[in-house]
């Protein structure tokens, strides 16, 4: 490393020490109200999150802040997620004689439901929790990678510290067997050993996954007994701390380990101090047992050596955040909390489990709960393109082995699961994000983009179990240009074949990713535009003749016959409400389930705005730019806008597309005061692995992601000064803000570099070279800046995006509609791509459709 830039490094380690910005993180955040954010503890990625399991129905991420009592402090868990409650194994509870009279284990409480303790306010910082039970015991943890150390500190002249462990229950109560438990001598610490394993149901997934733990106690204990349900009546078993004990566990028989030791003697002020180490794996136990041993050696099983745990995992999350350095002057308290801890969340999930694959054996890195990536790739991968650039090149090479192994690339994923699909087949486009930003270009870091490539096209061109991977309605819609309402020309799934609108959108947007790569890779023209015609195919479902709130233009269904869909529920007299599923109307009745109707989470209204590669077309069709600017007002102020869901996000910021970033502005303003705040409640809807928290990333920066291009759309800054530390070449992105705060929200000009920028959007290589954006700022609504006919964002019929727009035109895209909305012909073959077997493989897939 040269000098200078040697020294440049160590200037800013040392900044990014004195800042702290762990110290701003509030991981309670959104732990109530349907946020599901976990407030637990873990590193960066980290595949271990132990933390408290609260008795509630909305205890999905474990910890709800709603006063509900404590089940147990479990070892695993997501962050955010819907669906049912996820993970939660290996819980440990400490009590004491006021839960187990005169210390006799067998009147302990073992009951999941019946055993949960009242506790005080819990406490929680970057890989820290603890919590007060309302039996006197202190409860804390700290985290490495693969292992947690649990503190429990009695009350004074407790005479018998006691446990317990439960090896079966997780949070959904979903164990299905293959259980297994030994109780032994530790061969690593001078204390008892206890490894088990049992197999379980995932929260959003097909099948059962299977995980492992090794429990160090640095002491013997005093007693212990085996713990099981049989007939419905708890059976015991005395242990012996010399000898060991093995036992299987079936299905139907929740068990676990009650254990008490002696207070630790000749350590002032630590006798009633319980310290346990408890590693994680999804292979073995055995290699659970060398995690814990590697990462937090038998010393620093103590009180001293938590403290050193907990130190180190701060350290490794400031080191994380501090790629955003901040100049907070003037800033509020409550403004850096809400971001600080917003971006912190966003580096909980997905987690990094290289070396811990139990699915198969490979050289390449395996990340796991993507949950989902419908979710994430707007606006959680966007953000690791800039700030955590090598994580995201793993992460991109993961998805390629997925591929590889699974012969399909993920949409969701869990529990080393194949997780239910949402919508598109998004990891295209989050491929596609990560390849036009240059990530994993670099020497040596091993990202296969031909293999990406392949996989991609293996989506658009060929069907599985639609459930789980890829896309359905992949036949119909090369025969019709679009994806019918109740299709059911696919292979054999459990799939519902619901959702027909907003999948066409996706699937459409998808296309137009793997176009880029096509671009990008040098394959051939017709490739590339067969992809880019694809891309238009929202174009069939657009119906310029449904009407609504005086707006006229919506998406909506169709069947195969070319009919517009109506669905008898919702559109009565043949009227379509593209309202419906929005917050006024029907909000909950869109789901990805049978029943769930042809859109996803959200509206027509909402959805007739996701054309972000071809915004200029979508404007033209909606009436030009004046009436697309009421529409969109209307949108929000008729309350047809969802921000509890990721569709919601970047129709606030799409003003920029008609040249009016003001107005961009005050949505962004008004969208972060109303639904985001500091307080437990203070997130729109689940925190979707940090999907809800980026939002509040982006926003705060003053720009956001258009996810699948090298697009970012100009806000408005909520710092003076925002500095970004591309990690891989040190480059150095620098936003200032002239004239900040007060009323001074509105950019009035603009430099880049020292040049006058005009543009309300700003290239990725701003982040990947770095530079200085200086902003300066008014309060005058009136402002020129970004409202010019050539400061709006590329769009793919206007020539953007490197491609020939004109080619486009009059409907080439299969199936394009007509003035009065039939349906064209002309619908094109497929592109050939090579790859081995693939157009036998496809031939295969529509011989075989029912």
């Amino acid at each position: 490393m040269k000098p200078r830039l040697l020294v440049g490094w160590l200037s800013w380690l040392a900044i990014v020490s004195a800042q702290d910005p762990a110290s701003f993180v509030n991981p309670f955040i959104g732990t109530a109200n349907g946020g599901h954010a976990f407030p637990g503890a873990t590193l960066p990625w980290g595949s271990i999150k132990p933390g408290a399991d609260s008795r509630s129905g909305d205890n999905q991420a474990g910890y709800v802040s709603d006063g509900s009592t404590v089940t147990g402090i479990s070892q695993l868990h997501d962050d955010g997620t819907g669906g049912s409650s996820s993970l939660g194994q290996f819980a440990l509870l400490p009590f004491t004689k006021a839960n187990c009279q005169d210390n006799d284990l067998t009147k302990c409480t073992v009951d999941r439901e019946s055993r949960a303790l009242g506790h005080g306010e819990p406490s929680a910082s970057p890989g820290y929790f603890g919590i007060p039970f309302n039996n006197g015991v202190h409860a804390e943890v700290t985290v490495t990678e693969h292992a947690a150390l649990h503190r429990f500190t009695y009350p004074k002249g407790t005479d018998q510290l006691l446990v317990l462990l439960d090896v079966t229950n997780d949070l959904a109560v979903r164990y299905q067997g293959d259980g297994h438990v030994t109780v032994s001598p530790s061969p690593s610490i001078s204390g008892t050993r206890i490894t088990g394993t049992g197999r379980w149901i995932p929260s959003f997934g097909q099948t059962t996954y299977q995980v492992f733990f090794c429990l160090d106690s640095p002491r013997p204990f005093a007693q212990a007994k085996y713990y099981q349900t049989a007939n419905r009546a708890l059976e015991y078993t005395d242990l012996n701390n010399t000898a060991s004990f093995e036992k299987r566990i079936e299905r139907h028989a929740p068990a676990g380990v009650l254990l008490g030791f002696a207070p630790m003697k000749g350590v002032k002020g630590q006798e009633a101090e319980l310290v346990l180490r408890m590693g994680v794996s999804w292979v073995s136990a055995d290699r659970a047992c060398a995690f814990a041993e590697e990462e937090i050696p038998s010393a620093r099983v103590s009180s001293e050596g938590f403290e050193g745990v907990r130190s180190d995992a701060r350290a490794k999350w400031n080191n994380l955040l501090g790629a955003i350095q901040l100049d907070a002057t003037g800033v509020s308290t409550d403004t850096q909390q809400l971001f600080w801890t917003s971006l912190y969340r966003t580096y909980i999930a997905p987690t990094n489990v290289t070396g811990d694959n139990p699915l198969w054996t490979s050289t390449e890195p395996y990340w796991d709960s993507f949950y989902c990536i419908w979710d994430t790739f707007r606006v959680v991968h966007p953000l690791y393109a800039i700030t955590a650039p090598s994580a995201q090149a793993e992460i991109v090479r993961a998805l390629i082995d997925i591929y590889e192994h699974t012969g399909f690339l993920p949409d969701c994923r869990m529990s080393m699961d194949k997780g239910f699909t949402q919508g598109g087949s998004n990891a295209d486009s989050l491929l596609a994000d990560s390849f036009v930003k240059g990530v994993g270009m670099r020497a040596g870091e091993g990202v296969d983009w031909e293999k990406a490539f392949e996989g991609m096209v293996k989506d658009a061109t060929q069907m599985g179990d639609f459930e789980v991977e890829g896309r359905g309605g992949v036949n119909s819609r090369e025969r019709l240009g679009y994806v019918p309402a109740g299709d059911t020309d696919h292979p054999p799934s459990g799939g519902a074949n619901t959702r027909s609108a907003s999948r066409l959108l996706e699937y459409a947007y998808n296309d137009f990713s793997i176009a880029l790569v096509a671009q990008g890779l040098n394959k051939s023209d017709s490739v590339v535009q067969h992809y880019f015609n694809k891309s238009h195919g929202w174009l069939n479902i657009w119906n310029p003749n449904a009407t609504h709130s005086g707006f006229s233009g919506f998406i909506q269904p169709k069947s195969a016959d070319g009919s517009w869909f109506f669905d008898q529920r919702y559109d009565h007299n043949g009227v379509f409400r593209p309202d419906h599923c929005s917050p006024v109307f029907g909000h909950l009745d869109c789901f990805g389930g049978w029943g769930g109707g042809e859109f996803y989470e959200a509206s027509s209204w909402e959805y007739s705005f996701y054309v972000p590669h071809d915004m200029a077309r979508l404007v033209g069709v909606m009436g030009g730019k004046e009436t697309f600017s009421k529409r969109l007002d209307h949108f929000f102020e008729a309350g047809f806008h969802d921000m509890g869901d990721e569709p919601g996000f970047l129709p606030t910021y799409l003003y920029n597309y008609v040249g009016e970033p003001v107005k961009t502005v005050d949505r962004v303003d008004e969208t972060v005061a109303t639904y985001y705040n500091t307080s437990v409640i203070g997130l729109p809807g689940n925190d979707d692995s940090g999907s809800m928290g980026a939002y509040v990333v982006w926003s705060h920066l003053g720009f956001f992601p258009v996810a699948g291009q090298s697009i970012y759309l100009l806000n408005r800054p909520y710092f003076p000064k925002i500095t970004l530390r591309n990690e891989i070449n040190g480059a150095t992105a620098i936003i200032r803000a002239v004239n900040f705060g007060g009323e001074n929200r509105y950019i009035q000009s603009a430099t880049l570099n020292g040049k006058a920028y005009t543009k309300n959007w700003i290239s990725h290589d701003f982040f990947r070279y770095g530079g200085t954006l200086e902003l300066v700022m008014g309060k005058w609504k009136e402002s020129k800046w970004g409202t010019g006919e050539g400061d709006v964002p590329e769009s793919l019929s206007t020539g953007g995006f490197n491609g020939k727009g004109e080619a486009y035109e009059g409907g080439s895209a299969a199936g394009a509609v007509g003035s009065q909305g039939e349906v064209l012909d002309g619908a094109s073959e497929a592109e050939q791509v090579e790859r081995p077997n693939g157009f036998w493989s496809y031939l295969v897939f529509l011989l075989l459709a029912d």
